[in-house]
């Protein structure tokens, strides 16, 4: 079979197109072992090295181990974090929790999918910028709404101050940051 090719899309749009370089799968089973019982150590290293799970390198753990293509499916797909999709460059955590729900996490996250032109079902823009996420909690109640892009946390964030929250992110440092307060007017 061919290999996989993985693509990624750059700034003025072009695609790059390579193999996927396999050669580390056999370094994880041996390192994870070749029962069954390894496969969530090996599904966790293979996305910690290519940040979701190539259908080409899941073939190569079947070939090299014990585990199943249903293994593999039955948890990979049971366990959310795993992902089946590549992520993009910058990962967008939308805080769900209660705090965040109430001060409007939904109508962020709206705004940061239209911001980003991602189309209901999809969480990462086209040109493989940003991947969406919502989590439970942040840990960060006072500031809500928070939004963390990559390390940085972002607190008060309205649907009007995303584009520029974004547009920050890819500027910031690590320091937490407090999206600026929209005017209200009595």
């Amino acid at each position: 079979p061919k290999p996989e090719l993985d693509r990624r899309r750059i700034s003025d749009t072009r695609m790059i197109v390579s193999e996927l370089d396999l050669s580390c799968i056999d370094e994880i089973v041996a390192q994870c072992g070749t029962r069954r019982e390894a496969v969530i150590p090996i599904l966790q290293a293979i996305q910690r090295r290519y940040r979701y799970l190539p259908q080409s390198a899941l073939r190569r753990v079947c070939e090299l181990t014990e585990i199943t293509p249903a293994d593999i499916t039955g948890v990979s797909t049971f366990y959310t974090h795993f992902r089946h999709q590549p992520v993009g460059r910058h990962r967008i955590h939308v805080c769900r929790g209660t705090a965040c729900h109430v001060k409007g996490a939904e109508l962020v996250q709206d705004a940061v999918a239209l911001h980003l032109g991602l189309q209901p079902g999809q969480d990462t823009d086209a040109a493989g910028e940003f991947t969406v996420e919502p989590v439970a909690c942040l840990g960060c109640c006072t500031l809500a709404p928070v939004v963390r892009i990559d390390e940085v946390t972002y607190g008060r964030v309205t649907p009007r101050s995303v584009p520029q929250v974004i547009a920050d992110s890819l500027q910031s440092d690590t320091t937490p940051h407090v999206a600026p307060q929209p005017v209200v007017s009595a």
